[in-house]
């Protein structure tokens, strides 16, 4: 395992996974074959014999996969760099990958550009495994090839990875979105999802998310559904939005504005303004807090919350995620913390959903990131009133 390479060997559970996914091939091609368990167990399920071909930058990884796959063909060559040759494919095709994730690589065969011709801007395009899967398509496209690649959470659930996802969906057929569940991959507590695509169709139409479970090493349906080109793919997003199935309605409806401080901590500190920040919201005492603190300057160039509002952490890795009421006062807030306003006529609605049982869920479930969490507007706007159709409320002061 090189870290430098950001090599991580697959799992033999998620290994045997994929080559399920992937099902009988008579050709299957691996763009990073690393120590070959991927191919391994492609072979390990085949009911006749499979064309194998192997490529790694790696030379320890070439000889090892060389070792474990003896009939295989492996060359040392970037598998972004490898030219395939003449191929003779008389049955089925399929192309399985495990990419290294890593960043700051410049697409020198562009790759991205041939696969989603459509994007525009930079965004993500310098991450190797993103230009594994268009590389993956493109080559996929020439044989009609089914394509099984593992990627790291950030793809299914990343805003930067937004204009490819909707890319992919329009010009190839996305079936599955496979969660694995935990972090199974050694010395890393990276996510990864897997995607299961069909080139030989040139639109999506319903796809199956799904989640898998390492250790039981079963696969369960969280939904099977038409998606907008684009949406978030992961298990636990979808798992959350059938947390109230007896309502439609969400916070948008009821013209609840959400906003986020202008300032990062550092930046309120350097211009004299003593603004609530996520650690001033741990302070709270049963979900209330008292504040009155002042600014400098035109109070127009900050966001001022005020008494009844909803304060809410936007992102954090160590931060209460517990919504806090403003009980007195008012205060300029930072840029990690959102402000909640709800018409008055609402505000108690409101304020009851974000006190319901299932709103800490709802929030695991939309939050994403590894190590710090993050919480974004749209997602939050998004929310379920959780509280729609309860009769018995508790009213707080406003």
């Amino acid at each position: 395992m090189d870290k430098e390479l950001g090599q991580y060997m697959t799992p033999p559970a998620i290994a045997k996974m994929a080559a399920k996914e992937l099902g009988q091939c008579d050709v299957v091609i691996d763009f990073a074959v690393g120590d070959g368990s991927l191919l391994k167990a492609v072979c390990d399920i085949a009911k006749n014999q499979v064309q194998l071909i192997g490529f790694d930058v790696d030379r320890k990884m070439v000889a090892a996969s060389k070792n474990l796959l003896s009939n295989a063909q492996i060359r040392n060559v970037n598998g972004l760099r490898a030219r395939l040759g003449p191929l003779k494919i008389s049955g089925n095709m399929g192309i399985i990958c495990n990419p290294p994730f890593l960043g700051d690589l410049p697409d020198d065969m562009d790759w991205i550009k041939k696969a989603f011709p459509e994007v525009q801007g930079k965004k993500g395009f310098d991450r190797a495994e993103v230009q594994f899967l268009a590389r993956a398509l493109v080559t996929g496209r020439q044989f009609n090839a089914k394509i099984i690649i593992i990627l790291p959470i950030g793809f299914a659930d990343g805003d930067t990875y937004s204009r490819i996802r909707a890319s992919l969906m329009k010009n190839y057929r996305l079936r599955k979105c496979i969660e694995v569940v935990g972090t199974p991959f050694m010395d890393t507590e990276a996510r990864t999802v897997a995607l299961v695509i069909d080139t030989s169709h040139t639109l999506t139409k319903e796809v199956e998310v799904c989640e898998f479970d390492v250790k039981n090493q079963t696969t369960v349906r969280v939904v099977k559904k038409h998606l907008i080109p684009g949406a978030r793919l992961d298990a636990r997003y979808h798992k959350a939005h059938s947390l109230a199935p007896h309502t439609d309605i969400v916070l948008k409806d009821l013209r609840v504005s959400i906003t986020r401080g202008l300032y990062s901590r550092k930046e309120a500190v350097m211009r004299n303004v003593d603004a609530l920040h996520t650690s001033d919201l741990a302070q709270a005492r049963a979900g209330r807090l008292a504040a009155n603190r002042h600014t400098v300057g035109d109070k127009e160039r900050h966001v001022i919350a005020k008494k009844g509002d909803i304060l809410l952490p936007r992102t954090g890795s160590r931060v209460s995620w517990n919504p806090v009421v403003l009980d007195s006062g008012n205060a300029p807030i930072t840029d990690h913390v959102f402000r909640i306003r709800a018409p008055k006529a609402v505000r108690e609605l409101v304020y009851q959903s974000f006190i319901h049982p299932s709103f800490q869920a709802w929030l695991h479930g939309i939050s994403k990131g590894v190590c710090a969490k993050v919480v974004t507007k749209r997602e939050l706007l998004e929310m379920p009133v959780f509280a729609w159709g309860i009769k018995e409320v508790t009213t707080y002061s406003s």
